[in-house]
């Protein structure tokens, strides 16, 4: 895809962080921009920065891990424009620790945010642009987390594992069936400058942290802290809508904020190769 002026993006978690960087750069490139978020009040700022770049913005504030939510956000964009022709599934959460310490909500959430979603706006969305036919990508934001392992945030790693072969099997399904209008990406950030050690802030009802010893565990509050040390080490985000629509432009399937994430797969690959047990 190498014009965008006048076309439509939606971008679900983009009242902060990558969502909103990718809705400002598709504003600066003229496309028309729908953003989804759970955070109503950051939400808007989007809208009132997206605008102010010229575009046109619709927006609905809903919750993108249910299915209800994504379905909503392509008649919304329908509503608004008449079509889409890029997708972002961005909304993600983490919370640390093993699965035998998380409490069963923190698992469904993770799952539901990170995989689940994803997996919901692709199968809404994809049928749509199908039946355009017109030239389409749809993007998965998935996480160098996704490439490699490690004992924290284990939910983490094996969501966005997830996240990175479904779009890969979705890839090969477009392919094998001959539809050649729809682009597939998936972007596979390490640490960037957003708020995602700060998930809790954006939590559906139903996962709300309750009196579970979990959340007063030293687990917890370690990870926590550990997060938002590795994100303040992070690139700024301005980079990353360039990034993404450079990916765009050069039909790029595997996309990366920092290129050296890679190795690390590397690793990981020579391990299954060698018959040896996981390297962190």
């Amino acid at each position: 895809m190498k014009e965008f002026k006048g076309k439509v993006l939606a971008v679900t978690g983009a009242g902060s962080g990558i969502g909103r960087a990718i809705a400002l750069e598709a504003a600066e490139r003229g496309m028309k921009v729908v953003v989804n978020d759970i955070d109503a009040p950051s939400l808007a700022k989007t809208v009132e920065m997206v605008k102010a770049k010229g575009a046109e913005c619709a927006s609905l504030v809903a919750d993108a891990t249910m299915a209800s939510s994504i379905e909503a956000l392509l008649h919304t964009t329908l509503e608004a424009f008449g079509k889409v022709n890029i997708m972002v599934s961005n909304a993600g959460v983490t919370a640390p620790g093993p699965v035998w310490e998380l409490p069963i909500q923190d698992i469904d959430w993770i799952t539901q945010a990170n995989f689940l979603g994803h997996t919901y706006g692709m199968h809404y969305f994809i049928k749509q642009m199908i039946e355009q036919g017109d030239e389409c990508a749809y993007m998965n934001v998935a996480s160098g987390a996704g490439l490699m392992v490690s004992g924290s945030s284990c939910m983490y790693h094996a969501t966005k594992t997830a996240d990175v072969v479904q779009t890969e099997a979705t890839y090969l399904a477009l392919k094998g069936r001959g539809i050649t209008n729809v682009q597939m990406h998936v972007l596979c950030p390490a640490y960037v400058l957003t708020e995602i050690h700060e998930s809790d802030k954006h939590r559906p009802e139903r996962f709300a942290i309750n009196d579970d010893p979990y959340y007063k565990s030293e687990e917890y509050i370690a990870g926590n802290i550990r997060a938002a040390r590795g994100v303040a080490t992070g690139i700024p985000i301005d980079s990353v809508g360039m990034t993404v629509f450079t990916a765009f432009e050069d039909n790029k399937f595997y996309v990366f904020t920092h290129p050296e994430a890679i190795e690390m797969q590397k690793i990981r690959v020579q391990a299954i190769y060698d018959g040896t047990h996981p390297i962190g």
